[in-house]
């Protein structure tokens, strides 16, 4: 009889040291899946995260879009018909521009005068007479800005776009574009205008 309690005091001992699964896999998954609810169960009254700020690209195509009446210089720089080609070289001597405009008396464009053609005026001695064309010889004799401009200058209206003026400038080579509103000339932007707006856009925070 004492045998028998000892050996089953020894198995009980042997047993209870022993690791054994705490119940079937089924019950198993049914807990985890508990745990996983509990744990994300703590954030389901969590703030929604605000939307990222705009990148550099979505701040750079919004300004594309821009009316260029928000750039535009508006106090512009411009001669009339009958200015003298020694005024319009003194003011080329005196403004850093490339172009200049060219209005009647009722502020019409009419054309434009570019460095261009100032070189061809100040320069025609150096050319091969050969090499003159009747365009370079009017212009030599001329003296007015009538007579040494250009005319049907290339322009944008006041409800374009910084875009439409930045593919006008490329494509044409132009440093500044003439803002007309009912054939009046309104404003000027610049390359510079353009590249100065697109970097500050680029660069802020």
């Amino acid at each position: 009889m004492g045998a028998n309690v000892d050996r089953t005091f020894e198995l009980e001992n042997s047993f209870s040291r022993r690791n054994f699964p705490r119940g079937s896999r089924k019950e198993e998954e049914t807990e985890d899946r508990e745990k996983r609810g509990k744990h994300s169960g703590k954030h389901r009254n969590s703030p929604e995260p605000s939307p990222p700020p705009k990148s550099v690209n979505e701040r750079f195509e919004t300004c594309l879009w821009m009316t260029i009446d928000e750039l535009m210089t508006r106090e512009v720089v411009k001669i009339y018909e009958n200015t003298p080609v020694e005024e319009i070289l003194s003011l080329y001597g005196k403004y850093p521009y490339h172009i200049l405009p060219v209005v009647n008396d009722k502020n019409e464009l009419v054309g434009i005068i570019d460095l261009d053609i100032i070189l061809e005026i100040l320069l025609l001695c150096l050319v091969p007479r050969e090499k003159h064309t009747l365009i370079t010889a009017i212009r030599s004799l001329g003296e007015t800005a009538k007579e040494i401009m250009i005319t049907h200058p290339i322009t944008i209206s006041l409800n374009a776009t910084l875009k439409d003026a930045s593919d006008l400038m490329m494509k044409y080579r132009l440093d500044r574009i003439c803002i007309i509103e009912d054939n009046r000339l309104v404003g000027i932007v610049s390359k510079r205008d353009i590249v100065e707006e697109i970097c500050r856009r680029k660069t802020k925070s």
